[in-house]
């Protein structure tokens, strides 16, 4: 009985201790993800404040957004899922991801708040070194940020020694300094003197660029000033040495105006008067001894009296004219001779004949060689006509020609233009449907060749 009894408890001793373990675990487990957490958290607070500082100076519709959703976030949310929801900026947070790598390792998750603010800091530092010459990430991490960010590191991690938060940027001291304060900040002061030095660099050599163009703009503005002080003068010379030179000219002109007789200047001036009255004496004369106003009929009369009598067309005197004398009196008036070609007594007199008159007609558009259909042509503007020909009496083989139709045709002969207007006009521009009459820039030139009229020459025309 005591055997059995004695098999009975093993069993349950051995649940016990089982069941002591496993809350044993429980519970380490338990402190070892509360200790987790909180350094998880300050890296996550870490990245954010770092993300925020960067997409702070970038003006871009999703950079704005990642920065406003960063800002409603509270501390401990992941950059990197924020980054990555918005999208667009897939670099940015590639780095921040490298910057929260250490939250992923289990021994920074083990460590203590002390040790975990002293990673924190060499982390940063060493993330500042790598990306300082980016002006996307040197920029925006400047001491005073720095110094902001690692304030609110201590306040989650709190070191073992509260160290005093000092900016990146600090006058430089001897190595031992500069190493000592690299050890208390986590924050490399060599790498951000070396930053700033090359700033100061860089600020000096765009002084220096400004100086230059600065310099180069005085140069060409006092350059310009000189040239054009210099043709000011000149000019002002030369207007100065034609002035005088007109004035002596002026003078000169007077002096010898001056000069002249006074009876000479008198006929000079009554030249021109004398001229018209002498022709209009003369016209007179030969009026009144007509006694008819009809030029023709004076001009019959007067060939008439060459041929009845040639001695008196040869007389350069007519009865009842004024005699020329010497010009001793210019201001006699004169009447011309009148001259009259003398015809000879053989050569029959020609009758006086109307002079021919120009011709003016009307034709269809020609076929497409040129040719106008002599049996359409019509002395009036009809539906069907398209062109104007006018011919000279003087050369009765040879029209000028143009396009002139019908109001209400023009559309028609634009529509089919490749054969009513084409073959006998060229343009100055392309047609398009929006034309709706033609303008004559030119007339044509056609020739009647074996009683058919032709096209030598095309009018030139303009749509509108």
């Amino acid at each position: 009985m005591k055997r059995g009894s004695a098999a009975f408890h093993q069993p349950n001793r051995n649940c016990m201790a089982k069941t002591s373990f496993l809350i044993f675990s429980l519970l380490a487990s338990a402190t070892f993800s509360f200790g987790q957490n909180a350094n998880q958290a300050a890296v996550d607070t870490l990245t954010k404040d770092v993300a925020i500082a960067v997409f702070a100076n970038i003006h871009e519709p999703k950079a704005q957004e990642i920065y406003a959703q960063l800002l409603e976030c509270g501390d401990g949310c992941e950059a990197q899922q924020v980054i990555r929801t918005v999208g667009s900026w897939d670099a940015v947070g590639v780095k921040m991801q490298e910057l929260s790598e250490l939250k992923n390792t289990a021994l920074f998750i083990a460590m203590s708040p002390e040790e975990a603010n002293t990673a924190i800091r060499k982390q940063f530092a060493r993330f500042y070194t790598r990306y300082k010459n980016d002006n996307n990430y040197g920029k925006p991490l400047n001491p005073a940020v720095q110094v902001r960010i690692l304030s609110k590191i201590d306040a989650l991690l709190p070191p073992a020694v509260a160290p005093t938060p000092q900016p990146a940027a600090t006058t430089p001291t001897v190595d031992a300094d500069i190493a000592a304060t690299t050890d208390e900040t986590g924050v490399d002061q060599t790498a951000l003197q070396m930053s700033q030095l090359e700033r100061k660099l860089k600020d000096k050599e765009e002084n220096q660029l400004w100086m230059m163009i600065l310099s180069a703009l005085v140069g060409l503005l006092v350059g310009g000033g000189a040239v054009y002080f210099f043709l000011f003068r000149r000019a002002q010379a030369e207007i100065k040495m034609l002035l005088g030179e007109n004035a002596r000219l002026s003078q000169s002109l007077d002096s010898a105006r001056q000069n002249r007789p006074t009876n000479e200047v008198r006929n000079e001036r009554r030249q021109p008067q004398s001229e018209f009255q002498q022709k209009a004496v003369a016209y007179d004369a030969i009026r009144t001894e007509l006694g008819s106003d009809d030029p023709l009929k004076a001009i019959r009369y007067l060939k008439q009296r060459v041929i009845s009598n040639p001695s008196e067309a040869i007389s350069p005197m007519r009865s009842g004219e004024p005699i020329v004398e010497s010009t001793s009196q210019p201001e006699r008036p004169i009447a011309p001779p009148v001259s009259v070609q003398p015809q000879t007594a053989s050569e029959p007199q020609q009758p006086v004949q109307a002079p021919a008159r120009n011709e003016v007609f009307y034709f269809p558009p020609p076929d497409p060689s040129g040719q106008f259909d002599i049996g359409q042509k019509s002395s009036a503007l009809s539906p069907e006509s398209a062109y104007r020909f006018s011919i000279s009496a003087d050369n009765p083989s040879v029209a000028s020609f143009r396009f002139e139709a019908d109001p209400g045709r023009v559309a028609r002969f634009l529509t089919y233009r490749n054969y009513m207007i084409e073959p006998a006009c060229e343009s100055e521009n392309s047609y398009s449907s929006v034309y709706t009459r033609v303008a004559m820039r030119r007339d044509g030139q056609a020739v009647l060749d074996n009683g058919v009229w032709r096209v030598k020459t095309k009018a030139l025309i303009r749509y509108e």
